[in-house]
C-alpha cells in the first residue's frame, strides 16, 4: 500500500475520549469512567502514572484517534491517557485516588510539567487504524534489550558530573549497582589471561550472559575465589584500577581456579539452575573448596561434558537472577526487586538478605556450639543490628581459629590479634588466600574485616557500624573461614 501521511494534531487532554470498544477490556463498558476504572484496576494505569512523572512525558508513541461527536476517540493509547487525566484531576478514578494523590505528592515537582495537550495521530475511522493497533499489540514493535544490553546503557551515564548515587537518583527503581557490577565483571573477563584462548572468545561474546554467571559471582566466597571483590558502587576493587586490568594481573592459581568455572559455564555443566548456585548445598561447598585450591586439579577435571537439561531451582535465582525461567530477558531486578517490565522472581542477592549468606561455610566438621554461632550470622538482621553482627561475625572467626589449632604447642589463645598470626604464619603464603589475610592483618580501622576494624567496632563509641560494612567484612573474612573450618 502506498505511504499516506495521517495528520497530527495536538489536543486538549481533556478533549479526549477513552473508546468503550478497548480491546483491553473483555466486555465493553457503559461509559467513560467504568472503562477508567477496568483499566486501573487490571491495567495498572498507576504505575504508569509513576513512570510519567519520575521520567516525564514522552510522546515518541502517538496515540492514534479518531473524531466522532465533536470529540477524539481515543484507539491506541487509552491507559497512557487515562494515566495524564487521573494526574490532572485524581477524583476521576476514586478507588485508585489516594494512591495518585500519594504519587502527586511524591513527585510534587514534576506535576505543573504534565502536558495539558497531547499530539495524537487522526485516523479517518475505526477501519483505517485496526492492522496498525493489531501490529503494535500482536506482534513484537521493538525487541527488548538484554540484561548486558542495558548494564551498558546504565554504564553509558557514569562520568564527569554523573555519579553512581546520581544514576540511582535518575532510576529509583532500577537495581543501578547490579548493573554496573555485570560491566565490571564482563571488562575483567576480558583482561583475564586464559591458557585456554577460547575462553578469552567465549567471555566477550554473547554466548556468556552475565545474568547467568552473576549466579557465581553473587556469592562473596565464590567471587573471593575468582578474584572479585566488589565495593559499594559495583566497582572491582581497588577501585583505582580499570576492571580488565585487575583481570589481566591473577595470580596463576587464581586465574587457574577462574578458567575451571568458565569452562564449566561454556560447557553447560554449569548454569543456572546448577546446584553450585543453591544456597547451602554441598555442591556449592565443594565448588569453592576446589575454586580456592584449583591449582591442585588436573585438566581433566573441569567439567566438559555438556549439559543440556536444568536440575532444580538456584537458590532464589535468577530465574533467577534476571527475574526470569531463562538465562535472559527483560528488564527486572528481582526478589521483590523487579525492575519495570519484568515478571518473576529476582534474585535472592546476598546484598539483600537480611543476615549473611553462610551457605559457602563447610559445617561438617565444626563443633555444634559453634555451628549455631554461624547459623546466627544468617539470622541476625544486619539492618537492624549491624554492631551485633559485627562482634558475632569477629566471635566466629576468633573461636573458628581456636577450634581449627586446637592441640597445638603452644596453644593458640586469647583475642583475635593474638590468634589471628598462627592463620597469617600457616597459610598467609598460599596466593588463594595470601590478600585476605594481608588485609586482616594489617588493614586500617576503616577497612572492613581487618582486625583494627573489629576492634574499632566494639570499642570505640564514635564509630557507626553498617550493615554494608559488615558485609564486606564477612566477604573479606569467608575465604579464610572456609579455610579453617576444615580440619588443620
Amino acid at each position: 500500500m502506498a505511504y499516506k501521511q495521517l495528520p497530527i494534531v495536538n489536543v486538549a487532554v481533556d478533549r479526549l475520549r477513552l473508546d468503550l470498544a478497548n480491546y483491553r477490556i473483555p466486555i465493553a463498558p457503559d461509559d467513560e469512567d467504568a472503562a477508567l476504572n477496568y483499566l486501573f484496576a487490571s491495567e495498572d494505569v498507576l504505575d504508569q502514572i509513576k513512570l510519567f512523572l519520575r521520567d516525564g512525558y514522552f510522546d515518541n508513541e502517538v496515540p492514534i484517534a479518531v473524531e466522532e461527536d465533536g470529540d477524539y476517540v481515543i484507539l491506541e493509547g487509552n491507559r497512557r491517557v487515562s494515566a495524564l487525566k487521573a494526574i490532572a484531576r485524581p477524583s476521576i478514578a476514586p478507588s485508585h485516588q489516594a494512591q495518585v494523590e500519594e504519587l502527586r505528592t511524591r513527585y510534587a515537582t514534576e506535576v505543573p510539567n504534565m502536558p495539558k495537550a497531547i499530539r495524537v495521530i487522526v485516523v479517518p475511522s475505526r477501519g483505517a487504524a485496526r492492522k496498525h493497533i493489531a501490529r503494535l499489540h500482536t506482534g513484537l514493535s521493538k525487541r527488548r534489550w538484554s540484561r548486558d544490553q542495558q548494564a551498558n546503557y546504565y554504564f553509558s551515564f557514569l562520568g564527569p558530573g554523573v555519579t553512581v548515587k546520581d544514576l540511582k537518583a535518575m532510576y529509583p527503581d532500577v537495581e543501578i549497582v547490579r548493573f554496573l557490577r555485570m560491566v565490571a565483571v564482563r571488562r575483567f573477563l576480558s583482561g583475564v589471561k586464559f591458557c585456554d584462548r577460547a575462553l578469552r572468545d567465549y567471555v566477550i561474546s554473547a554466548d556468556l550472559t552475565m545474568s547467568s554467571f552473576e549466579y557465581a559471582y553473587r556469592n562473596a566466597a565464590i567471587a573471593a575465589a575468582i578474584g572479585i571483590k566488589f565495593d559499594a558502587d559495583g566497582r572491582i576493587e581497588p577501585g583505582r584500577k580499570k576492571p580488565e586490568n585487575i583481570g589481566a594481573d591473577l595470580a596463576s592459581e587464581v586465574r587457574d581456579g577462574l578458567e575451571y568455572l568458565m569452562k564449566g559455564f561454556q560447557s553447560g555443566t554449569l548454569n543456572t539452575r546448577s546446584a553450585e548456585f543453591k544456597a547451602g548445598s554441598q555442591e556449592q561447598t565443594e565448588l569453592i573448596a576446589h575454586l580456592i585450591g584449583s591449582s591442585t586439579v588436573g585438566a581433566g577435571e573441569t567439567g566438559d561434558t555438556s549439559s543440556s537439561g536444568e536440575r532444580g531451582e538456584a537458590g532464589g535465582g535468577v530465574a533467577g537472577a534476571s527475574g526470569h525461567t531463562s538465562a535472559e530477558g527483560g528488564a527486572g531486578t528481582g526478589g521483590g526487586r523487579n525492575e519495570p517490565g519484568s515478571t518473576g522472581r529476582g534474585p535472592n542477592d546476598p546484598d539483600t538478605r537480611q543476615g549473611l549468606d553462610v551457605s559457602g561455610l563447610p559445617f561438617d566438621h565444626i563443633p555444634s556450639n559453634l555451628k549455631k554461632r554461624v547459623l546466627e550470622l544468617r539470622a541476625i538482621n544486619l539492618n537492624k543490628t549491624p554492631a551485633a553482627g559485627a562482634m558475632l561475625l569477629r566471635s566466629v572467626l576468633e573461636a573458628t581459629i581456636k577450634w581449627h589449632f586446637d592441640g597445638n604447642s603452644p596453644a593458640v589463645s586469647g583475642m583475635l590479634s593474638e590468634v589471628f598470626p598462627s592463620v597469617a604464619g600457616k597459610y598467609g603464603s598460599q596466593k588463594a588466600l595470601r590478600d585476605s589475610i594481608n588485609a586482616i592483618t594489617s588493614g586500617s580501622a576503616t577497612t572492613s574485616g581487618s582486625i583494627k576494624w573489629f576492634n574499632a567496632a566494639a570499642h570505640n563509641p564514635n564509630l557507626q557500624v553498617k550493615a554494608e560494612a559488615v558485609r564486606s567484612a564477612y566477604a573479606l573474612a569467608q575465604p579464610v573461614l572456609i579455610r579453617l573450618m576444615k580440619p588443620a
